[in-house]
């Protein structure tokens, strides 16, 4: 314990981390209006943006990393939540980490318990501009195409993930580094790919083990 508190005394970078991450991050926070709920721990602080009458709400215990030093993959850029309509939403449920992740709504994003985002993964219910140049030309972003996306309990989206408008992703389901998922997945399903598709299960990976079969971890390296 005291050579901790030596090494922070005598480091003025790690006292300066600690103050951010453990008392200015979470008052900016709440000053800006995210509903944050119990023992929420910040690394590093996150880009957060909040249109008038948009809500961002983070459940217990939610870890949000923006450091790259603090991650062994290393992040391409701070935590971004982004809620930029007044009607949008965006809902992390209990124990959920985020790594260097870009969650942007313009309808509602809805992520449940325990899920683990890696660094540099992308959800966005958006499309950010319209596809019609005629449209584009007469405003930048109105009328770009977007839909909820709802991700349940339990899911694992690999780093550089990005998960677009109007999926679900089912409870448990593994989402495979860099894959573009553009429709639902099912709850335990591996998908992988651009555009993502199925290459496993965690149910059968579950009873192949009980066989002593080597297919889960195949699939999850393949992923």
């Amino acid at each position: 314990m005291r050579s901790f508190l030596v090494k922070i005394i005598s480091s003025p970078s790690t006292l300066y981390h600690l103050l951010v991450d453990l008392l200015w991050t979470p008052i900016w926070m709440r000053l800006i209006g995210v509903n944050a709920g119990r023992h929420c721990r910040f690394v590093g602080m996150p880009i957060v943006k909040i249109a008038p009458g948009a809500h961002i709400t983070l459940g217990d215990h939610v870890f949000v990393n923006s450091r790259s030093e603090s991650n062994s993959a290393g992040l391409p850029h701070p935590s971004i939540l982004a809620a930029l309509s007044a009607q949008s939403s965006i809902v992390i449920g209990d124990g959920t980490g985020l790594s260097g992740a870009s969650i942007s709504a313009r309808h509602t994003i809805s992520i449940g318990k325990r899920v683990l985002i890696g660094a540099g993964a992308c959800i966005w219910d958006n499309d950010f501009h319209p596809l019609d140049a005629k449209e584009r030309r007469k405003h930048p972003t109105d009328n770009a195409l977007g839909a909820p996306i709802d991700i349940e309990d339990e899911v694992f989206i690999g780093a550089r993930a990005l998960i677009l408008k109007g999926v679900r992703i089912g409870r448990g389901a593994v989402i495979g580094a860099g894959a573009v998922v553009t429709r639902d997945v099912q709850a335990g399903n591996v998908v992988a790919g651009n555009p993502a598709r199925v290459v496993g299960s965690i149910n059968s990976e579950e009873q192949a083990n009980d066989r002593g079969s080597p297919i889960a971890r195949s699939l999850i390296r393949r992923s």
